[in-house]
């Protein structure tokens, strides 16, 4: 009997060790994916910088910021210039302010981590930075 029950103890023990074990695998493949999730989100934001800097240089440099929106492939809608990267979208607002010298143009590049379908960028996404740009041009004489 005493045998009996002996095993029955070793059996316990043998099955909290297991659960322990998941357990512990459980947690560590949690870790791992949010630190992965946080590398990739870190890509995109490094990714999304530079690709924004390129686009608040190149408006810098165009006559006619629309026009060079629409080379680079933005699609505008609602008075918002949408172009999607991928694992992130870049939104391009813009207005033109004459003044009796010339015309300063303002703008605003904004960057979303698309946690979703990545070519159906949406608003609610999360905002990884904003990026403002300006340009003034003087009047021809």
């Amino acid at each position: 009997m005493e045998s009996k029950n002996r095993s029955n103890v070793l059996l316990i023990e043998i099955l909290i060790a297991v659960l322990f074990f998941m357990l512990s695998a459980t947690v560590l493949v949690r870790v791992f994916a949010t630190a992965r999730n946080a590398t990739v989100r870190a890509g995109a934001e490094t990714q999304a910088l530079a690709q924004a800097q390129n686009v608040a240089e190149a408006l810098y440099a165009a006559d006619d910021p629309d026009a060079e929106l629409e080379r680079m492939e933005f699609i505008k809608s609602h008075g918002v210039w949408t172009r999607s990267y991928g694992e992130y979208s870049l939104y391009v607002s813009s207005e033109a302010l004459p003044t009796d010298a010339g015309e300063l143009w303002q703008g605003e590049i904004i960057a979303f981590y698309s946690q979703r379908d990545p070519s159906a960028a949406r608003p609610e996404d999360e905002e990884l930075f904003t990026l403002p740009c300006a340009r003034y041009k003087e009047a021809q004489s």
